[in-house]
């Protein structure tokens, strides 16, 4: 008999882990309705209704766009440069873990002049109290990142660069 229970505890664990992880699911919706809002450049929602006011978000890289910035105004100011960059996105596809992480994998295209750039990308999205609190975007080309930011984002001359 002591199986048995012991069974019915592991299909009882089992339960309750598919309850957590069906309830996870609902996350995707966040991030999906992120894209909705950024698609007609309506970033007010995105903050409002979307955003953990301390949100965090990590692009990896070493140029003009990698950074962690902190908080939604900084991250807005992100998505700003990131539509000015002329980056498309299409082959998206979504998961969750059973943690509600939501993972979302996608390519990435930009073009300058006759060359295509093709960023595959990973990012993770970690849900807090309903709202997306911290993201962190890996790239599978970083060099190629890099080489497509400098070209967009140019730097000013030194003494420029250097005025305060």
């Amino acid at each position: 008999m002591a199986g048995t229970d012991t069974g019915k505890k592991a299909m009882g664990q089992h339960h309750e882990g598919h309850r957590e992880r069906h309830k996870a699911e609902s996350n995707t919706h966040l991030v999906l309705k992120m894209y909705e809002f950024f698609g007609k450049g309506d970033m007010a929602s995105i903050k409002r209704e979307l955003f953990a006011p301390d949100i965090t978000w990590v692009m990896p890289g070493h140029h003009p766009l990698s950074a962690k910035m902190q908080g939604a105004d900084s991250v807005l100011a992100f998505f700003g440069a990131l539509f000015q960059a002329g980056i498309r996105v299409d082959n998206v596809h979504f998961g969750e873990l059973d943690d509600g992480t939501v993972v979302e994998k996608h390519l990435g295209h930009g073009m300058i002049g006759s060359q295509e750039y093709i960023f595959p990308t990973c990012t993770s999205y970690g849900i807090s109290n309903g709202k997306i609190q911290s993201v962190q975007v890996h790239t599978g080309d970083a060099p190629s990142v890099d080489e497509y930011m400098w070209k967009v984002f140019k730097l000013k001359g030194v003494p420029d660069r250097l005025a305060m």
